[in-house]
């Protein structure tokens, strides 16, 4: 599996023993949080290579900006670019355990409603996996999603309820007053043409459909047609918004160790902003991508890095997970955890959606 970053750019190939030397600092770093010397160095790698040679290459390495010396230490930590390229080049996908595997198809084999459900889980027992902040989104069709099918449903004590379920199975719902008592066959004649008119078109289209001459004719069935169309226009926002789901969001915070109020305050507008939640995912035609601090155009974020997978359910679209930790995580571990993620969540929602078009 490669990882793709978010910005091209040419980079030196190291040879054999500088990327080896890389990827053991990388590795010792996302462990222990400090820097490393030539001679702990020398100490860890399996071939024997005196401390002064390392010491040219990590010069070397150093030279090519792919490691860094911190003030505090004589010892080096990665550079932005080293993480690059060790994620492009030298991180491997870690194969999970068989213990954490039947952990995600345990809590993923749940009894859910709608396929929100199975996204808004799935984000929280990748949080728990990972202990980072997960994010998870509700697949996403690849062309616009239109209405299947529309129902009118009588509550009783004046109120009402329209349902409308989309080409993807999501099903949204939204109860209203009205001032009107109506039979059965009013609803079914109201339904019908509401059906006629509205099923295959985008909500975009359904706004331009309740502009034209229907609402004329939906009034001799429905006298509350201002109500009914309130409604609708408050599913038709559900529909349009992105539907994504958070977990752990002080797992940022504390995996990095820094308690800055005005940086805690930026985040979390970030992510109630849907804008802001898309700016920070790779767009990637990748199943796996990579994103790493200087790459993200929020300086709040330059100490962090997010892991996006994706998987596809066919007609039903894209689907979507991330996970947002520290630069020095450990990728290999994360990288694995994020892509068997990914299918078990596939095949989670791939059942889901047999069930209804069968």
């Amino acid at each position: 599996m490669k990882c793709v970053s978010a910005k091209k750019e040419v980079m030196k190939m190291l040879t054999e023993r500088q990327s080896m030397i890389l990827k053991y600092i990388i590795d010792d770093y996302s462990k222990t949080g400090v820097p490393i010397g030539s001679k702990a160095l020398a100490e860890q790698l399996p071939i024997h290579v005196s401390s002064a040679t390392i010491r040219n290459e990590m010069a070397v390495l150093s030279h090519q900006n792919f490691i860094e010396k911190l003030h505090t230490s004589s010892g080096r930590v990665p550079s932005n670019q080293g993480y690059r390229y060790y994620i492009d080049n030298l991180a491997k996908p870690a194969k999970l355990d068989t213990k954490r595997l039947e952990y995600i198809s345990e809590m993923l084999d749940g009894s859910f409603q709608q396929i929100d459900e199975i996204v808004r889980q799935s984000a929280d027992i990748l949080s728990h996996l990972t202990d980072y902040t997960a994010l998870t989104f509700s697949p996403e069709l690849t062309t616009e999603n239109t209405i299947k099918h529309l129902q009118l449903v009588n509550l009783g004590l004046n109120r009402m309820m329209v349902v409308i379920v989309m080409g993807n199975e999501q099903v949204e719902s939204q109860s209203f007053l009205v001032t009107n008592q109506y039979i059965d066959s009013q609803l079914s004649l109201a339904t019908n043409l509401l059906n006629q008119q509205l099923v295959g078109k985008t909500a975009r289209e359904v706004k331009q459909v309740f502009q034209s001459k229907i609402l004329t004719e939906l009034h001799t069935y429905l006298p509350d047609t201002n109500q009914f169309v309130r409604a609708i226009q408050a599913i038709l926002s559900k529909i349009d918004d992105d539907h994504y789901f958070i977990s752990g969001q002080m797992n940022m915070f504390e995996q990095n160790g820094k308690q800055d109020f005005s940086k805690i305050k930026s985040l979390y507008s970030m992510f109630n902003n849907d804008n802001g939640i898309d700016a920070l995912l790779e767009k990637s035609s990748k199943p796996i991508s990579v994103k790493i601090g200087a790459e993200f155009d929020n300086d709040w974020l330059k100490d962090y890095s997010i892991i996006t997978g994706s998987y596809d359910l066919g007609n039903h679209g894209i689907g979507r997970i991330a996970l947002i930790g520290p630069m020095r995580m450990s990728y290999p571990n994360m990288l694995g955890v994020v892509d068997a993620f990914r299918h078990e969540l596939k095949n989670r929602i791939s059942g889901y959606y047999r069930s209804y078009d069968q």
